[in-house]
């Protein structure tokens, strides 16, 4: 068989073109934890979040049932996907804190609901609930990200007809502390027989965001990679150059098409963008020069 036979072979059998294999822990000659966190609002990174302010990853003809031909079931982003496939079952949720405790969806959506509810509460000026209240109202609407001031080209704020499925705004109310942050923990290794380094993805973890900057940003859930790696498969990252070549958000994360700036390296943690910014730079490096072993 020649090469390409045994290339396309191999994809066969793998079940996926962008399946992760790790090498094997024998073969680990060394090994960092890695924590990054991706800013969802960056212009690179909103592709893969369709909920900001300002930007509207689908337009109206991109959703014409004649002329998109679309293979995704999901069309609304990371989060709504994750948050959809954690409400339906299909993987489980781990506590940020303890990545060994399950974490169930009702125990997250009680949570969430909660924040909403005191979000709400303090919007319509109930004092009652004001002294409970810690992320208070809706921070996420136009003077946030200049939604009002967008005229109607293709980047304009979604209208009510423009939205994809609305639905998910109703089931998950609190859509808008989760829309901004995710946290990606993975392993990067350096395989001694092959002189490579892999990048193994490890979890996802959403993250609350406290609108006002007064409370710190807090993990939320966590869901391991292999387990929502289907879901990611049927989840679309659009293309906004190329209508024919849209992709799906597996292939986005696991080729790096995104950035995360560097948040915690085997328990050590960047407290500022400029230490993050270092700590990135050590490692570039440092896997450098292994290549000198």
């Amino acid at each position: 068989m020649h090469t390409k036979g045994k290339l396309a072979a191999i994809i066969l059998v793998g079940g996926a073109v962008f399946a992760q294999f790790p090498p094997r822990v024998e073969d680990h000659f060394w090994r960092k934890k890695v924590v990054l966190t991706i800013d969802l609002r960056e212009k690179i990174n909103m592709p893969i979040e369709r909920g900001q302010e300002g930007y509207q990853l689908y337009t109206n003809y991109s959703t014409d049932p004649i002329t998109d031909k679309s293979p995704f079931s999901n069309r609304e982003g990371i989060i709504v996907a994750l948050l959809k496939g954690y409400k339906d079952g299909k993987f489980v949720g781990y506590k940020p804190r303890n990545l060994s405790q399950q974490y169930a969806f009702e125990e997250f959506d009680a949570y969430s609901r909660r924040i909403e509810a005191g979000g709400e509460a303090v919007e319509a000026g109930e004092e009652g609930m004001a002294a409970e209240d810690e992320f208070g109202g809706d921070e996420f609407g136009a003077d946030e990200f200049g939604g009002e001031d967008v005229g109607g080209g293709i980047d304009a704020a979604p209208t009510a007809e423009g939205t994809v499925t609305p639905s998910a705004d109703r089931s998950f109310p609190y859509l808008k502390y989760y829309r901004t942050k995710l946290r990606l923990i993975e392993d990067r290794i350096f395989d001694k027989n092959r002189s490579d380094i892999y990048y193994d993805l490890q979890y996802l973890c959403l993250v609350r965001v406290d609108p006002k900057g007064a409370l710190a940003d807090e993990d939320a859930v966590c869901f391991r990679y292999k387990d929502v790696m289907d879901v990611l498969d049927d989840t679309q990252w659009r293309n906004r150059a190329n209508d024919a070549e849209d992709r799906s958000l597996r292939e986005i994360m696991e080729l790096r098409r995104f950035y995360g700036y560097v948040t915690i390296v085997s328990g050590e943690e960047s407290r500022t963008l400029n230490e993050a910014e270092l700590r990135r730079q050590q490692m570039i490096e440092f896997e450098h020069h292994l290549w000198t072993f």
